[in-house]
């Protein structure tokens, strides 16, 4: 996952225009997969589902592959046909395209964007609550506070989000200047490592493996320096409001199984580890760096404090919302900004498998 990559096509001065280009590029790409939002029947009996995927698999969708490999989708009528991730285009553009019925999203602030274009899709589910991620420095530069990035490379993926973010964040520790962000999409652990940039976004996985390599890491939680915590709640679950018009059952047959899956990726990461690894033979996943990250999602991200898994807070994200419009990155559908944004209509609990008040 990555859960910055994508927001400068949907937030900052212009981003209309860029999500316009961006649904159309994905239009072209997915045509011949006539992936959309009229589940089919298959020669079983059970309706297909198209579900974009967020990022290359990883951990992360440890109670999705756990629910496809143990039957759980099944059960509920269903078979999931994954829309792989390209390199470039994630879910969030994929079903805001309607070439998917659902689709795993970056994370809450990037749905807040795509919200506020006026994408045609709801947030049904949030797969990771908690926050994986920190902003990581090798301890060998000497920096110990974000204020000390001030002026420095930021490696990420060109993002007005992540600017903001860590702007965010020296700014709150006393810092007077801004990153200077190193647009890299892909290496940006190598570049940290060669001293390419003086930091960058790191997960669970990237973590061991600089321990495994010997090198130092000094982190910093986002959420300790001003930015709100839901901004950096990732994979939510995003669905076609066309595809929850018509199939309501299917939706919600979708989160029942989604939400087994999960909760079994707090109880046994090693069962939802050998998941992943069967389901996604091709990613050439490490199995001890999953299984650690396993391991970290079940402690931090996949809790939910707000209700069973998969409920989300309004509230919560509408402090986001908040937080985005302050920071300048919220535009309508017009391409202008947003000095406010009421999230309520697109967040939603309703197709969870026991309907969770908002």
């Amino acid at each position: 996952m990555a859960i910055f990559k994508r927001i400068n096509r949907n937030a900052g001065r212009g981003s209309a225009a860029r999500l316009a280009v961006a649904v159309g590029a994905v239009a072209l790409v997915l045509s011949a997969c006539s992936a959309g939002a009229d589940a089919e029947s298959d020669d079983s009996g059970l309706q297909t589902v198209t579900l974009a995927m967020d990022y290359l698999p990883n951990a992360m969708h440890g109670g999705l592959a756990y629910a496809m490999q143990e039957g759980l989708f099944a059960d509920q009528g269903i078979k999931v046909k994954l829309i792989s991730y390209n390199g470039s285009t994630g879910g969030s553009t994929v079903v805001a395209s309607g070439k998917a019925d659902l689709a795993i999203g970056e994370n809450a602030a990037f749905d807040i964007g795509y919200f506020a274009t006026g994408a045609p899709m709801r947030s049904i589910f949030i797969i990771s609550p908690g926050n994986p991620t920190y902003l990581s420095v090798l301890k060998s530069s000497g920096i110990t506070s974000p204020a000390q990035l001030a002026g420095k490379a930021h490696g990420g993926f060109g993002s007005p989000l992540e600017d903001e973010i860590v702007n965010q964040m020296i700014e709150t520790d006393g810092g007077k200047d801004k990153i200077k962000q190193v647009v890299l999409n892909v290496g940006t652990y190598e570049a940290l490592k060669a001293g390419q940039v003086d930091s960058t976004v790191t997960y669970p996985d990237g973590e061991l493996q600089f321990a495994n390599e010997g090198i130092d890491l000094v982190r910093f939680k986002q959420s300790d320096y001003g930015v709100p915590k839901q901004v950096m709640a990732v994979s939510t679950v995003l669905a076609d409001n066309d595809f929850l018009e018509d199939h309501p059952d299917l939706a919600r047959g979708f989160t029942t199984a989604l939400q087994q899956g999960y909760e079994k990726a707090i109880e046994d990461p090693a069962a939802v580890t050998a998941s992943v690894l069967a389901q996604f033979p091709d990613a050439n996943l490490d199995e001890a760096i999953t299984l650690n990250s396993a391991k970290v999602y079940a402690e931090t991200s996949f809790p939910n404090s707000d209700g069973p898994i998969g409920t989300q807070s309004v509230e919560k994200t509408q402090v986001a919302a908040d937080w985005m419009a302050g920071r300048g990155l919220l535009v309508d559908p017009d391409g202008k900004l947003l000095s406010s944004f009421d999230v309520s209509p697109y967040i939603t609990n309703e197709y969870l498998p026991a309907v969770v008040a908002n």
